[in-house]
């Protein structure tokens, strides 16, 4: 079961390390500041949304971590290689720097999705907010 307490807990250490108010830290993950204040007091519980929200507005929060206070296992199975910014990219480099490797899965793209060379728009649309449109 999830410990609610433990994730505002974890929300309130997000806030602090980017020294953002609780106003400021809303309206980062594009939230209204009376929720944020309702999730801080613990008068209601973060949802999924909110949680997705803060995942999104801070690049090294993992999932995991917020809401369950682990770090993440696949994490542990990624490789971590990069480029820097000045270098050209180059076919025989061994190591590059800092680009993230994540294990292989087996997903199958239904034959409907794959794009086709037949494939070109016929007509392109203009609407207007008025409900007009031109060909």
């Amino acid at each position: 079961m999830l410990n609610t307490h433990e994730i505002i807990e974890r929300i309130e250490e997000i806030k602090s390390n980017h020294q953002l108010s609780s106003a400021a830290f809303a309206n980062k993950i594009g939230v209204q500041r009376s929720a944020m204040s309702h999730i801080l007091s613990g008068r209601n519980k973060p949802s999924l949304e909110f949680l997705m929200r803060i995942y999104d507005a801070f690049d090294e929060v993992e999932l995991d971590w917020l809401i369950l206070g682990s770090p993440s296992p696949t994490v542990e199975n990624q490789k971590k290689i990069s480029f820097s910014d000045q270098e050209e990219f180059d076919p025989n480099q061994t190591a590059p720097k800092e680009i993230i490797i994540a294990p292989q899965t087996d997903i199958k793209i239904p034959e409907a999705y794959h794009e086709k060379e037949s494939d070109t728009p016929k007509e392109i649309i203009y609407l207007y907010s008025d409900g007009s449109f031109e060909r």
